[in-house]
């Protein structure tokens, strides 16, 4: 029996909990004292403690620089940053920005595998939600920043044919309409030898797309 996409997310997000759940920053972590307060680092470096939502979004949206060990932090705030993204962090952008940063690709398998089927889990019930937290363009352009790739999120697109992902596309090319006529990227990842450049390519990707779907 296949499960309805909201529990299918529900389940990704139960996954990320499983897996990092016990996991902490460094012993040593010292993070950024302007950022962050002695109580907040403590936090981080305690186990089975939940983060508040504003602290993990923090976290995530910063330089990797505020960190001794930036992907520590991240796999220590996971539980709490996919639920912040499932239910419709509106600065979803920056906090993939923190997930990219991380370089969960490289992961231990488990791991990098909770990652993906949770991105995979979030893009396709947005695709299939007709009114989803935050919209579907802000969810792609998320799940572009987290992966550095546009290809697997077109590819899962293309393949929903219902009337509501449709729906999503024509919402998307609207809010997309100042990029399409100028070329510039809504793309804003920080990470790769030309982070510019390799925007402009992706973006160059998704137009070609949209005009193989005669938008």
């Amino acid at each position: 029996m296949t499960l309805p996409d909201a529990d299918v997310l529900a389940a990704a997000v139960a996954r990320v909990a499983k897996v990092f759940g016990g996991m902490t920053a460094r012993v040593d972590e010292t993070g950024c004292g302007r950022c962050f307060d002695a109580g907040e680092i403590r936090l981080l470096r305690t186990p089975d403690v939940p983060v508040p939502a504003d602290l993990a979004r923090r976290v995530a949206q910063k330089h990797p620089s505020h960190w001794d060990d930036q992907p520590a932090i991240i796999r220590r705030v996971l539980p709490e940053l996919v639920v912040i993204l499932a239910e419709g962090e509106h600065e979803s952008d920056l906090t993939a920005r923190g997930l990219a940063a991380a370089g969960w690709p490289q992961w231990p398998r488990q791991q990098a595998q909770a990652v993906a089927d949770f991105l995979d889990a979030w893009w396709t019930s947005t695709l299939r939600t007709k009114s989803p937290p935050i919209s579907s363009s802000e969810v792609f352009e998320s799940c572009v920043t987290a992966t550095s790739s546009v290809t697997p999120w077109l590819a899962r697109w293309e393949m929903e044919k219902g009337p509501i992902a449709r729906q999503h596309l024509d919402a998307s090319v609207h809010w997309w309409r100042e990029e399409l006529d100028s070329g510039d990227s809504p793309f804003s990842w920080w990470w790769g030898a030309e982070p510019e450049a390799e925007g402009r390519a992706a973006w160059q990707e998704v137009r070609l797309w949209l005009t193989g779907q005669g938008r």
